[in-house]
């Protein structure tokens, strides 16, 4: 067999971490080098296990490659190599090795890249005379490409803080558009870019954020406009992410981009598939990568995304190395330990909770990383358990050597990840937490009968007194307009403090939170409003919230949310008194609701109440929310 291979260093002025996260993208690299887009799955084998196998369509030859797990470690390498059982070629992979520069080590980094294709009889001499050459001149360009990025766009980047991969991106983002960094841009349609750019134009959306956003979908590169993360992209612009999502929540109204739902592996936090709607979304979910079925968690596991409509660019989702490290951003190192093997490695782990685990039988342990990191780190793996002994101690930033003994019969990939960082995201508890969500796509539930199950989200109920009293006192159509004044200002607490009103009832209001403290300070806003607009017509508001599990369902074709949860925070409302925010004892134990409490002044008062439907007795906490109230302390 003959192989070709290229070698290439280089001196890159940027940290060693945010180099390595855009060199280390095989996937990047293989779409650089003119490699074809492989259509992936995975093949069961007689022994139980299962390898990741591709198929594809090159220079006329029908290709398939066998592409195991890749090894890599965040800032120093990654290694791959695929076997092909089809096609000329008979093996061929990439690798980098990444070294901080001795002269400037916080700023520079030399790189190693070598690409290889191994063949024989003729395709042999081929792959020596034809793909080297080839190589050679791909591993330059690419090379070139991301200095260019690192060095023009400026990078915020904390290696504390979150993983290099995640920099990185909003570094493409910002930087000049290049075919081998930043892949191809297809053509618009500009008579429907700009038919639909008019429309956009008569949203609320300010003009500085629409420009932007246009100027993204006109001229951004095809795979940053497949699956965009409204987030993500507000982070790179430096722009309040609300603001953005709002932006891309009408311009899908506008049928600039497409709303799209994907389905996140909570195993691997990589996307297992998507739904074009809601109503495509069901109770459980497969995961290919992983070989597991789990329970979907509308509010953890299912991410909005867009796209740019189709009726502008037809743009393609084309996977060129499935194993690249750019698709797990929270793995900081992936190691494949053969069989009876020992492997020692060296590396500088990141703080927090790092959460070590094997690919194939999901065996793990936690080690948790604070001021210091572990001297050393040993993993013992077998074929039924794996444990982790951490010892001594370095400075957080220096090396922890790392030992992995293997005694298991078949090879192994150990992953070590972080599991307190989490993507620039928009998940189901945020986005139905927004006005414009609820408002523009109304009619975006889940299928009917269908329950999707929500593990966390904050409900707000409040109720207008006195309302009654006022029809008879002031007439119908006064009442009506004083009323209406009050639903407003309602709405405007509640989207002024990051929720959305799900529905109205009578002179109710039940509205959803991501978090309980801006639902508390929504319920002290509405009480202040309230008392200042309509107090001495003999107006109040009353207000309960709770925080828990619930169910997104479709009601009356619309989103809607039922459960224990929404109905304890009714009930809650019903225990207040005028002028009263009502929760539950134990969410004053939440810090941001404790802080809110004590900030605000709030007196609160302590009582037991039977609840309709809840079988035990609830100890609860009614807050004192009167601007009245506060008036007179200062007085007295």
């Amino acid at each position: 067999m003959r192989e070709a291979f290229e070698v290439l260093t280089r001196r890159i002025p940027a940290p060693a971490a945010l180099v390595w996260a855009l060199v280390a993208d095989t996937n990047r690299f293989d779409r650089a080098a003119g490699l074809v887009a492989g259509n992936y799955r995975f093949r069961d084998l007689p022994d139980g296990t299962r390898e990741r196998v591709a198929t594809a369509k090159q220079t006329g030859f029908n290709i398939e490659w066998i592409e195991p797990a890749y090894d890599w470690l965040e800032g120093r390498f990654v290694r791959g190599a695929r076997t092909f059982v089809q096609g000329p070629a008979k093996a061929g992979g990439f690798s980098v090795e990444l070294t901080p520069d001795p002269a400037a080590p916080d700023t520079a980094t030399l790189v190693e890249a070598r690409a290889w294709v191994a063949g024989t009889g003729f395709f042999g001499f081929v792959a020596r005379t034809i793909m080297r050459p080839r190589f050679r001149a791909a591993l330059r360009s690419y090379l070139d490409a991301i200095e260019a990025v690192l060095t023009r766009a400026a990078v915020e980047y904390r290696w504390e803080d979150e993983p290099p991969a995640a920099a990185a991106r909003r570094a493409l983002l910002n930087a000049q558009t290049d075919s081998v960094a930043s892949g191809v841009r297809s053509p618009n349609r500009e008579a429907d870019f700009d038919f639909r750019a008019r429309r956009f134009g008569q949203t609320p959306i300010e003009k500085p954020l629409r420009d932007k956003l246009l100027e993204f979908l006109a001229t951004r590169p095809d795979e940053e406009v497949a699956s965009i993360r409204p987030f993500e992209v507000a982070h790179a612009w430096g722009i309040d992410r609300r603001e953005v999502l709002r932006a891309f929540l009408h311009a899908a109204r506008s049928g600039l981009v497409e709303l799209q739902w994907q389905i996140n592996c909570p195993s691997c936090r990589v996307g297992a598939q998507t739904a074009r709607s809601l109503d495509e979304v069901e109770r459980r979910a497969h995961c290919d990568a992983c070989n597991i079925g789990y329970d979907l968690d509308f509010g953890e596991h299912v991410e909005a995304i867009f796209r740019i409509s189709p009726s502008i660019r037809q743009v393609e989702t084309a996977v060129y190395c499935a194993s690249s490290p750019w698709f797990r951003p929270h793995v900081y190192g992936q190691i494949t330990a053969p069989a009876g093997a020992t492997i020692e490695r060296t590396c500088a782990l990141p703080p927090g909770s790092i959460l070590i685990r094997t690919l194939r039988h999901g065996r793990r342990a936690t080690v948790e990383i604070g001021a210091h990191a572990p001297q050393k780190l040993l993993v013992r793996l077998d074929d039924d358990r794996l444990t982790v002994e951490a010892s001594g101690e370095v400075p957080l930033g220096k090396d922890t050597e790392l030992r992995i003994e293997s005694t298991a019969t078949r090879a192994e990939t150990l992953l070590v990840e972080r599991t307190g960082w989490s993507a620039d995201i928009v998940l189901g508890s945020v986005i139905t937490t927004f006005p414009d969500f609820l408002d523009l796509f109304a009619t975006e539930a889940p299928a009917a009968g269908v329950e999707l199950s929500v593990s966390s989200l904050t409900l707000l109920f409040s109720d207008l007194t006195g309302s009654t009293a006022l029809y008879e006192r002031v007439g119908d159509a006064r009442a009506f307009a004083i009323v209406e004044q009050h639903f407003r200002d309602m709405e405007r607490a509640i989207t002024e403090n990051q929720g959305a009103i799900v529905k109205t009832m009578g002179d109710a209001v039940m509205a959803t939170f991501a978090s309980p403290a801006d639902a508390l300070r929504a319920g002290v806003q509405m009480v202040a409003e309230c008392e200042r607009a309509h107090g001495e017509l003999g107006l109040s508001v009353k207000v309960g919230l709770h925080e828990g599990a619930c169910l997104a369902v479709r009601a009356n074709d619309k989103l809607d949310f039922f459960g224990t949860t929404v109905n304890v925070a009714a009930r809650l409302q019903a225990q207040a008194r005028g002028s009263e925010v009502v929760i539950a004892e134990s969410l004053i134990e939440h810090r941001g609701v404790a802080e809110l409490v004590k900030e605000q002044g709030l007196p609160a008062r302590r009582f037991e109440a039977s609840l309709k439907g809840i079988r035990e007795v609830q100890r609860l906490i009614g807050l004192d929310a009167s601007t009245a109230r506060a008036k007179e302390e200062e007085v007295a």
